[in-house]
C-alpha cells in the first residue's frame, strides 16, 4: 500500500469515528446511569426504559458545546407550551466527561435550569456511557428524536440550519398527535 493510500484510509477512518451515528433500525440498547456513572440531576438512578411510551426529544450535550442549543430555545419553549407531556418528554443529558470544567461547577450552573424548566428531565452521564453504548458523538451537541417504542427516528449532531429546525419541529408535532 502506498503512503498516499494509507493516509487516505487513515483519514477516512478518523472522519468516520468522529461522525458517530445511532443505529436507527431498532430501539436503543437499554442503559442505566447510577452511582458514579451518573443519573438524574436529583441523584436518583436513570434508566433508558423511561424513553418508551412517549415521544422523546433527547439532547446529549458536552457542556462546552451548550451554546449550539441556543437555536432550540424558542422551539423547545413552544413544545413546553403546546404539547401534551403525557405523550412527549424533553431529556437533557450532560456528558460530564467531555469537559474540563469541574462537575461541581456544572451541577451548580444546572440548578437554575432545573428550577426554570421543570418539564425537562436533566440527567448526568459522568463517564460518556451514551457515547460508548449508543454511538453518539463525543465532545458534541447531539439531538435525538425517539419514538414511543424507543427507536431513534431523527438524529443530528453539530450546528443547525433553519430547514433542519423546521424538520425537527414538524417531526415532533406529527409524532405527538
Amino acid at each position: 500500500m502506498t503512503t498516499l493510500t494509507k493516509t487516505g484510509l487513515f483519514l477516512a477512518l478518523a472522519f468516520t469515528s468522529l461522525h458517530a451515528e445511532v443505529d436507527m433500525t431498532k430501539p436503543l440498547p437499554q442503559i442505566q446511569l447510577s452511582g458514579d456513572k451518573g443519573g438524574y440531576y436529583s441523584g436518583k438512578d436513570w434508566n433508558s426504559d423511561m424513553l418508551k411510551g412517549k415521544t422523546s426529544m433527547l439532547m446529549y450535550v458536552d457542556p462546552d458545546e451548550k451554546n449550539r442549543g441556543e437555536i432550540f430555545k424558542p422551539t423547545i419553549e413552544n413544545f413546553e407550551k403546546d404539547l401534551d407531556f403525557n405523550k412527549f418528554q424533553i431529556i437533557v443529558i450532560i456528558n460530564l466527561k467531555a469537559t474540563w470544567k469541574p462537575n461541581a461547577l456544572i451541577k451548580k450552573m444546572m440548578k437554575s435550569k432545573v428550577d426554570t424548566y421543570p418539564k425537562r428531565r436533566y440527567i448526568l452521564d459522568t463517564d460518556s456511557v451514551l457515547v460508548k453504548q449508543w454511538n453518539l458523538a463525543d465532545d458534541a451537541y447531539n439531538t435525538l428524536i425517539i419514538d414511543s417504542t424507543g427507536k431513534v427516528i431523527y438524529q443530528h449532531e453539530g450546528d443547525w440550519s433553519e430547514s433542519e429546525m423546521h424538520t425537527l419541529n414538524s417531526l415532533v408535532r406529527k409524532e405527538v398527535q
